[in-house]
């Protein structure tokens, strides 16, 4: 019984381990076709409405650029908690917001495989499975003096989304995609700062910007990655010699993790089943052993062979009374009784011979001594 609890309790625990390893890449690829979803039925909700003349296109961008000349000068005293202080603006909500699902568009980083819907505002539950439009910033389209930010997790258990960011370097570049419109930009600048250092999210004369941010370093998001891009002209061949570029990545390749952790616990297992074999033979050893030592001395092993039926039925004989056993006999020492005889004879001396010095015996003594002897001839 004890037997079988453990082994439940063994493949319980081993279950619970294998879920834990399981749930960062199984949730990674259901975020993942979750946004190609979302990014198939935006786009396909434009493609409908385009085709039916339910898009006059010109008036979304001429609306969203009045949007950003309204926010001059831009400033951001806190990048995650701008929406929040402001409350929801209904004039930002409506800007390109053509399917009416908060989706404006998409941003495309090529380097790193990633393509991500953009949402409005970056509230919690927007950012856990897609990138956010930081409300307070220009909107994503373009144009001289705009800085828009567009900001995603890093590190997420459940998706990878900006995970991979920091490995973007001057000179890659990213895209927007935008009502009917890409976007090109190429990066000018990748800084570290800290949450409430807004400095570099300003605003300059004359410049498109776009920043991408996230939370850095890994798995502490204690302070911010800011990388930046300026507007480029969009050119196909150029951006796809960039697509996959960024080399292995440990950090987004969940299925690695999932190998090695089922590798590592298969090895764990091997050695714990060959650990419990040898403590199982070592206490049968040990049973063995004990056994063999409380057996008593005189018990003597059963030879596995049935005595014959000769030595059954033939008893030995009894002998009679007063007759020895012919084993006996070879145990009699005949010389040795002979010698013995001899030195009593020797002994033994001459009857009517009295050593010299001794007393002549009397008549009464003789008479002692005749009456054995007539004894013995009886």
């Amino acid at each position: 019984m004890k037997r079988t609890i453990k082994r439940i309790f063994v493949a319980v625990l081993f279950l619970a381990g294998l879920s834990l390893l399981l749930y960062p890449f199984v949730s990674n690829q259901w975020n993942n076709y979750r946004q190609k979803r979302l990014i198939s039925d935006y786009d396909q909700t434009v493609r409908d409405l385009a085709a039916g003349g339910g898009i006059d296109y010109e008036a979304e961008w001429e609306r969203a650029f009045r949007y950003n000349d309204a926010l001059l000068p831009s400033i951001l005293p806190d990048s995650f908690a701008e929406a929040e202080i402001s409350g929801e603006d209904a004039e930002y909500m409506a800007c390109l917001n053509i399917g009416g699902n908060g989706i404006m568009g998409t941003v495309e980083v090529p380097k790193i495989e990633i393509i991500l819907p953009i949402f409005h505002t970056t509230n919690d539950d927007v950012l856990q499975t897609a990138a956010g439009h930081l409300e307070g910033s220009s909107l994503p389209v373009g144009g001289e003096d705009t800085h828009c930010v567009i900001s995603a997790h890093r590190g997420l258990p459940s998706a990878s989304l900006f995970t991979d960011l920091d490995q973007m370097e001057e000179g890659d570049h990213f895209l927007l995609h935008i009502l009917d419109d890409t976007l090109a930009y190429e990066v000018d600048q990748i800084v570290v700062v800290e949450p409430d250092d807004t400095k570099e999210l300003e605003v300059q004369d004359g410049m498109d910007l776009v920043t991408l941010m996230t939370c850095t370093p890994y798995g502490v998001n204690s302070q911010r990655l800011f990388v930046r891009g300026h507007r480029v002209p969009y050119v196909p061949e150029e951006i796809a010699k960039e697509e996959g570029t960024s080399g292995f990545s440990f950090h987004t390749n969940y299925l690695l993790w999932v190998i090695v952790g089922i590798g590592v616990t298969a090895i764990f297992s091997f050695f714990l089943y060959k650990r419990q074999k040898r403590l199982e033979r070592k206490a049968e050893a040990g049973k063995a052993e004990q056994s063999s030592q409380e057996k008593p001395p005189e018990e003597a092993e059963p030879s596995g062979e049935a005595p014959s039926e000769e030595a059954v039925e033939a008893p030995e004989a009894e002998q009679p009374p007063g007759e020895e056993s012919s084993e006996e006999e070879p145990l009699k020492e005949e010389p040795l009784q002979e010698g013995s005889s001899e030195e009593t004879s020797d002994k033994e001396e001459p009857a009517g011979e009295i050593p010299e010095g001794a007393e002549e015996p009397s008549e009464e003594a003789e008479l002692m001594e005749e009456e054995p002897q007539e004894r013995e001839h009886t």
